[in-house]
């Protein structure tokens, strides 16, 4: 009888960590993203990258504190580029080359590494997947007054769909 409790207490955590939105579209769980719709993939870690409050710049989450000095192994992240950072702001992506594109309203730039081998402070070169192509995708991000990003993106890449959430501090790391 404690095995079959057990059993259905894990049953009901694994289904009520994805929920289906009433339009039936797959909700990420916080500090997750998942690759075509497929299981979440961890990404506890948060960074802005060459930061600057008027500028933005780039933002990394992944699975690995790849900030540690002494990390190395695999490494699975998103990188996202924002010319100029708003609060609150939806950004959708756009070829930075269009007449219309807005720094304010639109990013350029995300790309997606998947397993790539990690050491000495940067990614193996050939190493793991690399997604890069974007046709389309947007970005909300919000900070609270605690320095509490909070982070849901969806990225639309020629070979795969990420969805993802991030929540957390994001330290600058300004290499």
């Amino acid at each position: 009888m404690k095995r079959l409790i057990f059993c259905c207490a894990i049953a009901v955590a694994l289904f009520s960590a994805c929920s289906k939105d009433k339009d039936g579209s797959t909700q990420v769980p916080e500090n997750t993203f998942s690759l075509n719709s497929g299981s979440p993939v961890e990404t506890p870690y948060g960074f802005r990258i060459q930061w600057s409050t008027e500028e933005g710049g780039r933002m990394l989450i992944s699975n690995a504190n790849v900030n540690n000095l002494s990390f190395s192994g695999k490494v699975t992240g998103i990188q996202i580029e924002i010319d100029t950072f708003v609060n609150g702001q939806t950004y959708m992506y756009m070829p930075r080359e269009s007449a219309s594109f807005d720094k304010k309203n639109n990013f350029s730039i995300a790309t997606t590494g998947l397993d790539a081998d990690f050491s000495n402070g940067n990614i193996v070169s050939g190493t793991g997947t690399q997604l890069s192509e974007l046709r389309s995708g947007s970005i909300k991000i919000e900070k609270d007054p605690s320095e509490t990003y909070r982070i849901s993106y969806v990225l639309d890449y020629t070979d795969a769909v990420i969805q993802g959430n991030f929540r957390g501090l994001m330290p600058v790391v300004n290499d």
